[in-house]
């Protein structure tokens, strides 16, 4: 037993040498977008009644920067951050097998850890949290370390197309899953009317609770929408890459990533329209577009980076996102705890009180902020803050952090 556990504490953290920075742009570059469609949530525009938004001077301003989000960024970035979770995946798997070291024990404890740190997240300061169902998402991978390409492929088109029957069928009802934010609003006295305001202008202690109940909300979402079935499928879809090595040879499929490109813009773009103008419905139109629109536009994106890092001038344009990716996770957590210090009553207390307009510019200065603050902290240190505490917990030793 105590050779077993020494096997696998050998698998150490990956090093400078050991990156690839390609994808660490990619993380830089979807982080910007995951803020900018965070933003409506971080902003409690989104919880606003209608007649708040009609009274904002902006109400014109921001219908339009509102649908041009929806177009464009929503759900484009987190899907290229997913599918690069499982390239990361398949990274750790292929260092492991090198080395002839236990891994499924290993990464159990990783997405263990990342479940904690996404509920201290999603309790504490914003409860729209995705890093629990990275976790539970990337525990079902295991299953298919040794699946052929074909199976991975099989089932990560099941997985995307099950939130589309899901909804469509009402498979798992909405609500299914709130009864427990129903009591917790009860028990401390919220309503859906008063969310803005308590987050808004309440304590440290009041949005805790608001949080804790919001968070019920939140399972109740990603479970009866299918996003944890896609979530899933797009991990897949990077074990896939991850496995092939695509992400080590762009230059040798550059001909197919100019395909992609073309074609995941030229399909995605217009279907995204219908995506967009019927966001805030509840119709079988939405749940097909969101279906069929955002995974080929969000190919689009990635295959048209990557046709600007293999050209001659790709580097130049693109490394400075490299710091920003590889602090992925500080960052993530990072733009809730600013935005929150920002919008809540535990901060500034501005949510509710501007739309698109003026978030969206919030929202791009922060992460402007990330870049620079992430270029200077890793000149210095060797992982962000968060990144060193994951691997502590996952590695169960003291790892330097200064370089």
């Amino acid at each position: 037993m105590k050779s077993e556990i020494a096997r696998v504490t050998t698998l150490t953290p990956t090093s400078g040498q050991e990156r690839f920075e390609f994808l660490d742009v990619l993380r830089g570059c979807a982080l910007f977008g995951i803020i900018t469609a965070n933003m409506i949530s971080y902003s409690l525009y989104l919880y606003l009644p209608e007649s708040a938004k009609v009274s904002m001077s902006t109400y014109t301003a921001d219908i339009v920067l509102d649908f041009v989000e929806l177009f464009l960024i929503e759900g484009k970035f987190y899907t290229i951050f997913s599918v690069l979770f499982g390239v990361g995946f398949s990274i750790l798997l292929t260092r492991a097998q090198a080395r002839e070291l236990v891994f499924h024990r290993f990464f159990l404890r990783r997405v263990f850890f990342l479940f904690l740190i996404g509920a201290v997240h999603a309790i504490l300061f914003w409860h729209n949290d995705i890093l629990e169902s990275y976790a539970l998402c990337g525990a079902l991978l295991l299953p298919f370390v040794k699946a052929s390409n074909r199976t991975i492929l099989a089932f990560a088109a099941l997985a995307l197309l099950a939130p589309a029957v899901i909804t469509v069928t009402g498979l798992i009802p909405a609500d299914s899953f709130t009864a427990p934010r129903d009591l917790i609003y009860d028990r401390f006295g919220f309503t859906s009317d008063t969310r803005v305001a308590v987050t808004a202008g309440g304590s440290f202690a009041q949005i805790v609770k608001i949080n804790l109940g919001n968070w019920f909300g939140q399972v109740d979402y990603v479970v009866s929408s299918g996003m944890l079935f896609k979530i899933f499928g797009f991990f897949l879809l990077g074990f896939y890459v991850g496995r092939n090595e695509i992400y080590k040879n762009l230059h040798e499929y550059r001909p197919i990533i100019k395909r992609i490109a073309l074609l995941g813009l030229a399909v995605g773009l217009p279907l995204n329209v219908i995506y967009a103008a019927t966001f805030y419905s509840t119709s079988w139109l939405h749940t097909v577009s969101d279906t069929v629109a955002v995974l080929p536009l969000s190919a689009g994106y990635a295959s048209l980076l990557c046709l600007i890092w293999i050209g001659p001038s790709g580097n130049k344009l693109l490394h400075h996102f490299a710091p920003v990716g590889r602090m992925a996770l500080t960052n993530y957590v990072g733009q809730s705890v600013i935005c929150t210090l920002i919008f809540y009553g535990t901060g500034l207390g501005m949510g509710g009180t501007m739309g698109p307009t003026l978030y969206l510019p919030v929202g791009i200065a922060v992460y402007l902020f990330q870049v620079i603050a992430s270029r200077f902290w890793l000149s210095h240190f060797r992982f962000g803050p968060l990144e060193w505490l994951w691997r502590m917990l996952t590695y169960g030793s003291w790892i330097p952090l200064a370089k």
